[in-house]
């Protein structure tokens, strides 16, 4: 699934492809969750930063390895006067004012590791969750069976494939890539008997708030239809893609991207999980199977 979104993001943003760079993309990002999840938690974070001990060093290495590639393709694209059909190329015709390569890098990092670690993280997921859930995986290649009988799904398919939507949506409810995010307060203000001073940073769980008994009938159950009629968004209970003006600037795209992956691997294959293999969460930036997920792809 890493290796599969990494390359839609990059034909997505830069019209390219990523086949020889997957990998060392891969590793640098696996460097740069396994740096946080040591660090995060840890006293003194901006002490071992300036004394650069050996865990620390590690993340310039690995954040240069990305720059290496992203620049790479950047570069290419400033020095091609072809109109290339691709994000990329929107984002610089449409600024007020010509970016320079470092504003472009900030802004493609954002997209390029939002659309492809988080992405496939959901994609294994929901193909784990319908591994184990036969009644909905049945319902699933039903719907993908009579809305496309054989042919590969395209953005239009989108709509008629309303239960592959609640099969995602419910996996992002019970494992949601993004599972915690943090704001930090601009003013004073009074939550619940609580009163928190200007800058105080505010951590709230996708992962704890979505599996809730407060807020959902049988939380820890996968049950796809929850979502046919629901209003859980405004109820602010389900946000798996953050809420308000910092909102994954993504998430139009990935509901796309997950829908169409979905319904294109069910047309030619069901998948199960390898008997005895561990399922263990490793909750980094992203929400990961602790030991991946290794599972048989069976003909249909």
């Amino acid at each position: 699934m890493m290796q599969l979104t990494l390359r839609i993001v990059a034909r997505t943003l830069f019209s390219t492809n990523l086949c020889r760079e997957a990998q060392e993309l891969a590793d640098a990002i696996n460097d740069i969750m396994g740096i946080y999840n040591y660090l995060v938690g840890l006293p003194a974070i901006e002490l071992l930063i300036h004394l650069r001990a050996p865990i620390v060093s590690r993340f310039p290495k690995a954040r240069a390895r990305i720059d290496d590639v992203i620049y790479r393709m950047i570069d290419s694209r400033l020095a091609d006067s072809t109109d290339q059909d691709d994000l990329l190329t929107m984002m610089i015709q449409s600024a007020e004012e010509p970016l320079d390569r470092d504003d472009i890098r900030d802004q493609v990092i954002t997209i390029f590791l939002a659309g492809y670690e988080t992405v496939a993280n959901a994609l294994t997921w929901t193909l784990y969750l319908l591994s184990q859930n036969p009644e909905a995986e049945h319902r699933f290649h039903a719907e993908v069976k009579e809305a496309l009988d054989g042919r590969l799904p395209t953005y239009s398919d989108v709509p008629s494939l309303k239960y592959t939507e609640h099969v995602f949506a419910e996996s992002l409810r019970l494992y949601p890539p993004a599972w915690a995010m943090g704001r930090q307060a601009i003013r004073d203000f009074t939550l619940g008997p609580y009163r928190l001073p200007a800058g105080t940073t505010v951590l709230i769980s996708q992962f704890v708030t979505h599996r809730d008994p407060h807020y959902w009938d049988d939380p820890l159950a996968f049950r796809p239809e929850r979502f046919a009629n629901s209003n859980f968004r405004q109820r602010m209970i389900y946000f798996p893609f953050g809420a308000g003006p910092r909102q994954c600037i993504g998430e139009r795209f990935a509901w796309m991207e997950g829908v169409l992956i979905l319904a294109t691997i069910a047309q030619r294959w069901s998948l199960s999980l390898v008997p005895g293999h561990r399922i263990a969460l490793q909750p980094l930036i992203t929400l990961r199977p602790k030991h991946g997920m290794r599972m048989t792809s069976d003909p249909r």
